[in-house]
This record gives structure tokens, C-alpha cells and sequence, in this order.
């Protein structure tokens, strides 16, 4: 019988051991340079903040002021709430102008350069991208000057040099499972870099799978919480050349701000699908793959929201021989503050997207719901159906047979029932009911089916399985973009930063331009700034094809807007002003910041 995921060891014996497998693999964790939060003690973190529950009609009660709560006064208020409606403010009051300022220009403050994120991408991802930015002045988001308020309380407050991590054992499915849960007091991915989200508080993980070998315990399998990854893409066996590894202990690349973890160091390229986007960005991956054949074996195509996260691991780095040490500490189904909070850990912003609330603990999910990586942390690596050793896989295929034979009997009981029945009746000059006969086919196919897989199943069970691929799991291998030289990532953060807001100032022009010779001009210089686009980012042939396709659903188009819309242009240049005027102050901007 297999070991239940849910009952944690109780002796001391059993708590000490799983402590000295956690310290022996536990992770080293090599974090960007200019990383404000690094991994924190809950209890500093509780301690600062102020606790709120929201009634289900939305209104918000104080339930704890700032410097009353501790852990245990957490987990009475959880246990009195089984639900979801609590939440944590970790930042009462944001920076004002003046204290931004003043931070910016503080000389202890780590800093950070990086290329412009728009210039990832091309024109048509910059638009979607101004457009899901323009939505969070109509959702609730994390107020500005409070990435600084939280950065100047966590360094006075919660002990920066102090890190622990959180770290679980469950044994389930042949496979001794160590989960190490960090947690960050903010998450500053789109203040620090222009990501996708801002939130209070940010809980991640890194899991490592061990297997038996001859009465040892040794590491298969790692998997990493990551933006693009679920389930086999999670995981890397512990083989994989995209692992670093320090003796026992794998190197992850926490990315700056939104600290999701990479296997190698580098910058990545993330879109996110926000979900006001996303069967616009579905439908533009599902016609960019179509009628670009060479792209299907990209990740990110069509339109997309472009997001870049530095991983780079250049900056300070925690664990065995780095620069700063962990601190292990032990939970399970017995820690009080992981089974009874089941509330955000951070301010709730009401977002209806989500991007901008706080998270809920390790154990829960918003809903209060229990998260699969921590309920079944086999099954949310893709790992039920992988064999954690070859005695196991052997034994699968032995039971999975003997399953085969019991079906084929069965079968062919059935089928000879079934053909008597249907004999009888064609010998007795009837015609045999269709579901007669359908039935009959069905079975008959269904032990076909059998045959062959219990044909395929003997005949590899006592030949030596072949050697897979470190990645033949994966369906995806996230990766870091290329590196490029130093001035052609200026050139082409220039470009985006002049080139999207004065393609949507010629639209404008062109739209209400009074007579066509104009609005020829201006579509001319559309195709030739998107040229250059094409040109600049290698993807000439692409463009020339595209172009083909939208000059005819355009001509399509433009025939059905005169046909009913008499002033068509000007209703469409007002909204196209409006995302130029936008676009410019982002693109300046994020050229200007740090």
C-alpha cells in the first residue's frame, strides 16, 4: 500500500530525519542583481502587518491593528474563519512623491540595468501590451510609492539577512518528495521591471523528487514553480545539462521581482494572457502558426504581452557555500499557521485579473481550495505515471498484464455470448438488430485493442528499456533569449521606443486624411515602418507574407465599415490616438528608469 501524502511523520525520530534531508539537498537560490526582497520570516512578516476580513457583500473589517498580530493571533482568527475572507496589509500607507525620490537616489539601494522589454517584440505585442496596461487604472491595483514603502519596512523590520525556508516532506507513489517554500514579503516584478503584476507577498517553491537506490536516497527529479510551466514542463530530471548543480544541491535563478524560478541562468521572455486578451492571443498564436509554418515549434507567437524576466544570477546568492546561509525550518499538516490561515498573505486589491491580490499560503489557493503542489505533489509534476525505478516499472507492467489477461477472458466470454445470440438469429431467417451488431464489433475491438498492448507490454517487459532523453518529456524547454551585443539592444530599444507611438500617429493621420492621395501616403508609410520592423528584428519573409494576408481581409474590411458606418474613421482614429499618446509615455519612460 502506498504511503498516504497527507499524514505527516509525528516522532522525533521521523521529524529529525526529514530535517537532515532537507539540509542535505536543500537548494541554492542565485538571485539578480538588484533584487529588493529576498526570502523573509513569516513571523516578521505578520507581526507587521494589519489583518482584515471581507464580508461576501465586499465590505472590509479591521480584525487586528498593525503591531498586535503575531502567528498564533493568525491562526485563533483562521480558526474561527474556515474560509476565505481574511487578508494580511503588510503597507498601510504608500510612499508619498518626495520619499520615492529621496529612495531613488539612496546610495545602498541595490540597483539594476536592463534592456527595454519592448524592444523583445515587435509593434503589433507593444499595442496589446499599452492596452492591458491602460486596464489597471479600472482595476484594482497596488497603489504606487508602495513597492518603496514595503522595501524601507522589510530592511527596518524583518531581518533582510535572515533567510529560512519552509520545507515539507511527503512520501507518496515510490518517491520521497522535498518541498522547500520560500517566502517574499512583495512582489515588485512590474514596479521593478515593468512586468506583469505588483502584489503583497509572494509564495514559491522548488520540489525535489528522491528515489530509492539500494537502500539510499537519491534525487530524480526537480521541479521549479515557474510563469509558463505546468505539469512535465515543471520538471527536470536531475541528470539534465540545464541543471547546475553544487554537490547535492541544484541552482535555481529566482527572476528580479516576480522571483519564479529558471533553471538557467539568463533573460526570459514571458508573454502573459491576460485573461481580458486571451482568445484574441489564442487566435493570433492558432494564425501565426498557420500561415507560418517555421513557427510551430516556437512558444511565444502571434500577438502577445511581452514581459521579460532577468534571471541572470549575477547578484547575491543563498545557501551552501554562497553568500548567505539558510535557515531550515520544518512544516506539515501539523503547522498551525499553514493548516488554519486560509486568507491572502497580502493586501487584497480586489483585482478582478487577479494579478494584483495578494497570494493565499502554501497550502491553499484563493478559494481557500488546497493547491495541487501541495495535496499532490507527484501529480502536479506529471510523475503519477513515471515508474520512480525499474523494479517499480517492472511491476507495473507485470500487474498491468495480469490486468490484460483477466479483461481478454472476460471478453471473450462476452463475444461468445454476443455471437451465439446474433448466429441464432440470422440461422432463424431474422435480420440482426443494428445495436446487436454494433455491440458485437465494439467488443470485438475492444479485444483487439487488448491483444496488442498486452502483445506490446510482454514483449519490452524483459528488454532493456532504452535511455530517454533528458528532455524527451517536455513539451516545452523554457529557455533564455539570445544575447545580443550591447548596441543593438539600444538600437532596437530606441526603435521601440519612437517607432509604435509614431506608426499610431500616421494611423491617425491617415484615418482622417481628406482625400485619398493622403491616406495612400500614410498607408505607404505604415508598411514601410513595419519594413523596417521586420527587418530590424530578422523576420523580413514573415512580414512580406503577412502583408499579403491583411491587404486582403483589409480590402474585406474597409468594404463592410463604408457600406455601414459613414464616418468609420473618425470613430476608429479617436481610440488609436489615444493608445499613441499612451505608448509614448511608456516607452519614454522605460527608457529613463534604472
Amino acid at each position: 500500500m502506498e504511503d498516504d501524502p497527507l499524514v505527516a511523520p509525528d516522532a522525533d525520530a521521523d521529524a529529525e530525519s526529514d530535517l537532515h534531508l532537507l539540509r542535505r539537498f536543500e537548494p541554492i537560490l542565485r538571485f539578480n542583481e538588484g533584487e529588493l526582497f529576498l526570502p523573509a520570516a513569516v513571523e516578521d512578516y505578520v507581526r507587521c502587518c494589519e489583518l482584515f476580513g471581507r464580508e461576501p457583500g465586499g465590505k472590509a473589517t479591521l480584525l487586528a491593528a498593525k503591531g498586535t498580530l503575531t502567528i498564533d493571533r493568525l491562526v485563533e482568527l483562521g480558526i474561527d474563519r474556515p474560509r476565505p475572507g481574511h487578508y494580511l496589509r503588510f503597507v498601510d500607507e504608500p510612499a508619498s512623491r518626495s520619499q520615492v525620490a529621496r529612495w531613488r537616489v539612496r546610495s545602498d539601494r541595490p540597483k539594476f540595468r536592463g534592456a527595454s522589454r519592448l524592444a523583445r517584440v515587435g509593434v503589433l505585442s507593444r499595442w496589446i501590451d499599452a492596452l492591458n496596461r491602460a486596464s489597471l487604472m479600472f482595476r484594482g491595483r497596488v497603489a504606487g510609492g508602495t513597492e518603496v514603502a514595503a522595501e524601507m519596512q522589510y530592511r527596518r523590520e524583518c531581518r533582510p539577512e535572515y533567510h529560512p525556508y519552509y520545507g515539507r516532506v511527503v512520501r507518496d507513489g515510490g518517491y520521497t518528495v522535498l518541498q522547500y517554500w520560500y517566502f517574499y514579503v512583495f512582489n515588485d516584478w512590474r514596479s521593478r521591471v515593468f512586468g506583469v503584476n505588483d502584489h503583497e507577498a509572494d509564495w514559491e517553491q522548488i520540489t525535489i523528487y528522491l528515489v530509492d537506490r539500494d537502500g539510499d536516497l537519491v534525487p530524480a527529479w526537480i521541479a521549479s514553480s515557474a510563469h509558463d510551466e505546468v505539469g512535465d514542463d515543471l520538471r527536470r530530471r536531475w541528470d539534465d545539462p540545464d541543471l547546475t548543480l553544487v554537490g547535492e544541491h541544484p541552482v535555481i535563478h529566482p527572476g528580479l521581482g516576480s522571483h519564479s524560478g529558471a533553471y538557467l541562468a539568463g533573460e526570459y521572455l514571458t508573454a502573459y494572457d491576460g485573461p481580458a486578451f486571451a482568445r484574441l492571443l489564442r487566435w493570433s498564436r492558432r494564425v501565426s502558426r498557420t500561415l507560418l509554418p517555421w513557427t510551430r515549434g516556437q512558444h511565444h507567437v502571434g500577438l502577445s504581452i511581452p514581459y521579460v524576466d532577468y534571471s541572470r544570477g549575477d547578484g547575491i546568492g543563498i545557501g551552501p557555500g554562497e553568500d548567505r546561509d539558510w535557515q531550515a525550518v520544518r512544516i506539515d499538516e501539523t503547522t498551525s499557521w499553514v493548516v488554519h490561515y486560509r486568507g491572502l498573505w497580502g493586501d487584497d486589491t480586489q483585482d478582478p485579473l487577479g494579478g494584483e491580490r495578494g497570494p493565499a499560503g502554501p497550502r491553499y489557493e484563493r478559494t481557500a481550495a488546497v493547491r495541487t503542489s501541495w495535496g499532490d505533489p507527484v501529480g502536479w509534476a506529471g510523475l503519477h505515471k513515471v515508474p520512480p525505478d525499474e523494479h517499480a516499472a517492472r511491476a507495473a507492467v507485470g500487474e498491468r498484464l495480469a490486468e490484460l489477461d483477466a479483461e481478454l477472458g472476460a471478453l471473450d466470454e462476452q463475444i461468445a455470448l454476443q455471437r451465439t445470440r446474433v448466429r441464432a438469429v440470422v440461422a432463424s431467417g431474422e435480420r440482426v438488430p443494428a445495436a446487436d451488431d454494433l455491440h458485437l464489433n465494439t467488443l470485438a475491438a475492444d479485444r483487439v485493442a487488448r491483444r496488442d498492448e498486452r502483445l506490446v507490454l510482454a514483449r519490452g517487459i524483459d528488454a532493456t528499456a532504452p535511455v530517454a532523453g533528458a528532455h524527451d518529456h517536455l513539451r516545452h524547454r523554457r529557455l533564455p533569449v539570445p544575447e545580443e551585443t550591447r548596441a543593438r539592444r539600444r538600437l532596437l530599444a530606441l526603435w521601440s521606443a519612437v517607432s509604435t507611438s509614431f506608426m499610431l500617429a500616421v494611423v491617425v493621420v491617415t484615418l482622417l486624411a481628406p482625400d485619398w492621395k493622403v491616406a495612400t501616403i500614410g498607408v505607404e508609410s505604415i508598411l514601410l515602418l513595419f519594413a523596417i520592423e521586420a527587418l530590424a528584428r530578422r523576420q523580413l519573409m514573415r512580414f512580406v507574407v503577412l502583408v499579403v494576408v491583411l491587404v486582403a481581409a483589409a480590402s474585406v474590411a474597409l468594404t463592410i465599415g463604408m457600406a455601414l458606418v459613414r464616418d468609420w474613421r473618425v470613430v476608429a482614429a479617436v481610440p488609436v490616438a489615444l493608445i499613441a499618446l499612451a505608448l509614448l509615455v511608456i516607452n519614454v519612460r522605460e527608457l529613463l528608469r534604472d
